[in-house]
């Protein structure tokens, strides 16, 4: 991808990936044009491809951009709290709003499952990396088991992640205040040092 320079050039790429967020989301990636992504952007067809050279590129900073909104807004939801147990709670609780309010960029991991693998492992890739951070600082403050952090950072992203199709994703209701109060036991006798 070309990086803008300018402030028309940044709210430019910004209306072509708004706009084949949207696109993909009605007809799926494979379905999804150019010229759909430039009409929905209302853009011409030739500024696509001055960002871009093509729509597997597009995609690509499409999931670049969904995970780094997503560790954003779990960073600042979660920033200041000091009991890891009670981040890791409320981490998914939070996950699960983030998936609620962003079904479109949810559904580019499930799109990216089949049609950009690389990007799928890079994405849980850069996951686990920040989370195994967090998780090692815990463990050697001891508030937390002592295992392998990585291991760990994919089975809690594990866990967030199969939550959120259930009760997000195949259901379009409210999460039942039951899961909440599940997981949060799951994730207590998980984690706590034994």
């Amino acid at each position: 991808m070309r990086i803008p320079k300018t402030r028309k050039g940044i709210e430019t790429v910004e209306k072509i990936l708004n706009a084949s967020i949207e696109v993909i989301e009605e007809k799926g990636f494979m379905n999804t044009s150019i010229s759909d992504i430039t009409k929905r952007a209302n853009v011409a067809y030739g500024v696509f491809y001055y960002y871009f050279n093509n729509k597997y590129e597009l995609f690509d900073e499409l999931v670049r951009k969904a995970n780094r909104e997503m560790r954003y807004y779990l960073k600042i939801k979660t920033e200041n709290i000091q009991s890891r147990i009670e981040k890791e709670k409320v981490g998914i609780r939070e996950f699960l709003k983030w998936i609620r309010e962003n079904k479109d960029y949810y559904k580019l991991f499930i799109e990216a499952h089949v049609h950009r693998p690389n990007m799928l492992i890079w994405h849980y890739t850069k996951l686990a990396e920040r989370y195994s951070i967090g998780l090692s600082e815990a463990m050697r403050r001891g508030e937390i088991i002592n295992v392998d952090p990585e291991v760990l950072s994919y089975v809690l992203i594990g866990i967030s992640e199969i939550l959120g199709k259930r009760y997000v994703v195949w259901n379009n209701d409210e999460i039942p205040n039951h899961v909440i109060t599940e997981a949060d036991k799951i994730i207590e006798n998980l984690l706590k040092p034994k």
